[in-house]
């Protein structure tokens, strides 16, 4: 019970008892006032009765004197009235029934009046005439009783009223503040800080709410600064100081994550010669300011959410594309060739561009970094074989990477529109082996031929069909879940386009309304590039994800050098650790970011999930960093569900 209700209960029932004695009392003094009213009444009718009989007595004339007892007694509340005449023993007895109009019986039946009985001699001098007895009836008592009863009654249930809403009003204002402190509290437990409570006028409450306001400030200060310190310790291990770029080990990690996921994809590798020149022939002050700028404009070139950037070297630049095509690969070397021209200053256009860049697109079947990396390095030698455009490209892709983008588009539609896409479900675990959720992997089965989600991601990013494939995919999983009431909880990946799409918000929107029942079997996935980059559209799906409570995770977290206190702002339920921070567990350097990572997700109460964790030792070392979810060969139990 809640100290609003409990005050509130104790408050009217004290009001009650008091109202009530209140009530008795009244109804007592009014039942006191009616018994002496009727006993008076009785006394007054036999004197009466004495004076009007007198003549008639001592001249023994029955006949009149019965005539003015039935003139006395006709129409009153008596029960019986006999007279004994003592000349002749003889008597006079009178009885009348007597009803009780609009009084229940029940009431009748408490006696609260007694029968009143009178008895008289009356004389004439010293001589006895007659003797007398008048039996009352209580009917007009009670009446009277029953109708101050009522009206009592009436104004009794006017009061409580009142006195409900006036308590109840009064202790609703007098205990916001407290309502406020107890909502505040149930926030700092879920690490949510908000503004300052207002300070009430309640000296005690006033400061209870200072301390609150002041514990709420350090703790959102606490989470701040951890947060900058895991930004620090990220940028110091993974970002380039000059550029603002990843590093070379940056870089490593998400070539190792690509290659290990799909491998299906390119890689652009540029060497600027002009940045060579400048920090020789101008000094490191010129050539720092020339990087910054390179990296500036390099960064608008990336468009897509999936592509990252890194300096790798004084003049070398990488930008790592999963699922980018041939056409894809040469917009993007065209624009940093773009860059570079553009940087050289040269309005005759007469010196020929600063700067070599590598194309390689990757298929399916090179999972070797060194080999990648090889290639790249063959593709920068060809372009300087031709000093006016030096850009050269290697494609290693083959079959499905090698398709066009309408005929991805085609295929796409084509497997929404007939059910080709089958599902398989990999389990997110704890270190108990109990599973947390099962994340959708989406693939397309045409015949004999199998496209796996890393071919056709891409082509559904750059050809913005997200929001047909996510709806699709979203409705198909309801239907499971919905169909299997043991199935779940699945986390679905939610693309770029469909998040940052109106109309996919509100049609999401819709359907965690009409199926609350699945809110806590339905997890939606986000990448972190989202959250950065758009956090306004992205903004509106989590608060209504959040109204209906269904959770919601973020995919590559950490693989965006922003800061990580947009895990406070939005509050998702998990984050699945880019797998950069967990491809070397043995690198000290590593672990210690991976740790600060993760510690600032674990203090907001957000789970933090470890991706592709094949062995005991990875599991043994990842639980002493935080991490206390995991995918991986090591808890994977294939199942498939085909649609």
């Amino acid at each position: 019970m809640t100290l609003y209700r409990q005050l509130f209960t104790w408050m009217l029932a004290i009001f009650f008892l008091l109202i009530i004695a209140v009530t008795g009392i009244e109804l007592n003094t009014t039942r006191n006032f009616l018994l002496t009213q009727q006993t008076a009444e009785v006394n007054n009718t036999i004197n009466s009765m004495g004076l009007a009989l007198a003549p008639y007595l001592e001249s023994d004339d029955k006949v009149a004197t019965e005539s003015v007892i039935n003139a006395l007694f006709d129409g009153g509340f008596y029960q019986e009235v006999r007279l004994r005449m003592l000349s002749d023993g003889s008597e006079i007895i009178r009885q009348y029934p007597v009803t009780v109009d609009g009084v229940p019986d029940w009431y009748i039946g408490l006696d609260l009046f007694p029968v009143i009985t009178e008895e008289r001699t009356f004389t004439s001098g010293w001589l006895q005439l007659a003797e007398v007895v008048v039996v009352s009836h209580p009917g007009f008592a009670y009446k009277e009783m029953w109708s101050a009863t009522i009206q009592l009654g009436v104004w009794i249930g006017i009061l409580f009223a009142i006195a409900m809403f006036i308590i109840g009003l009064q202790l609703s204002r007098s205990l916001r503040p407290l309502a406020l402190i107890t909502n505040r509290a149930k926030d700092i437990a879920q690490n949510k800080f908000g503004e300052p409570i207002p300070l009430p006028p309640t000296s005690e409450l006033k400061t209870v709410v200072k301390a609150i306001n002041q514990m709420s400030k350090q703790l959102e200060d606490y989470f701040e600064q951890q947060a900058k310190e895991a930004d620090r310790l990220r940028e110091h291990a993974y970002r380039d100081a000059v550029s603002g770029l990843g590093n070379r080990s940056f870089f490593v990690g998400q070539l190792k994550s690509w290659l290990a996921e799909s491998a299906v994809g390119g890689l652009v590798m540029a060497k600027v010669d002009l940045i060579t020149d400048t920090y020789q022939n101008q000094g490191f002050e010129k050539g720092d300011s020339l990087v910054s700028q390179f990296a500036k404009k390099l960064n608008t070139t990336i468009t897509d959410a999936d592509y990252t950037a890194s300096r790798i070297s004084k003049d070398e630049f990488v930008i790592l594309a999963p699922n980018g095509t041939n056409e894809d690969m040469r917009m993007i070397g065209e624009s940093l060739l773009a860059i570079v021209t553009d940087m050289q200053q040269d309005p005759m256009g007469i010196s020929p561009p600063k700067v070599a860049i590598g194309l390689v697109v990757n298929g399916a079947g090179n999972r070797d970094a060194s080999v990648l990396l090889a290639q790249a390095d063959n593709a920068l030698t060809q372009a300087r074989n031709d000093p006016n455009h030096p850009i050269s490209m290697l494609d290693q892709a083959a079959n499905d990477s090698s398709m066009g983008r309408q005929q991805w588009k085609s295929l796409i539609l084509d497997a929404i529109a007939h059910d080709w896409f089958v599902f398989k479900f990999q389990p997110a675990s704890s270190s108990d082996k109990s599973v947390l959720h099962q994340e959708v992997f989406s693939a397309i089965e045409r015949g004999d031929e199998y496209f796996g989600a890393a071919h056709f991601l891409g082509a559904v990013e750059q050809l913005e069909l997200g929001e047909s494939f996510d709806r699709y995919v979203v409705s198909h999983m309801i239907g499971k879940l919905i169909d299997d009431p043991k199935m779940g909880p699945i986390a679905i990946n939610l693309t770029q386009s469909s998040v940052t799409d109106a109309s996919f918000i509100r049609w999401l929107t819709s359907v965690m309304q009409k199926n609350r029942a699945l809110a806590g079997r339905l997890f939606f996935e986000i990448p972190e590039s989202v959250f950065v980059r758009y956090p306004d559209h992205v903004g509106l799906l989590t608060e209504q994800a959040h109204r209906f409570h269904f959770g919601f995770g973020v995919d590559n977290y950490g693989r965006n050098f922003q800061s990580l206190d947009y895990l406070n702002k939005f509050k998702p339920s998990y984050v699945k650790i880019d797998f950069a921070y967990t491809s070397n567990l043995d690198d000290e350097a590593q672990t210690h970011v991976l740790a600060s990572i993760c510690r600032t997700a674990h203090n907001l109460n957000i789970t933090t999930i470890a991706t592709r964790v094949e062995t005991e030792a990875q599991l043994n070392k990842l639980s002493e960093l935080f991490v206390n979810g995991f995918q991986g060969f090591i808890f994977e139990k294939k199942v498939e569900h085909h649609g």
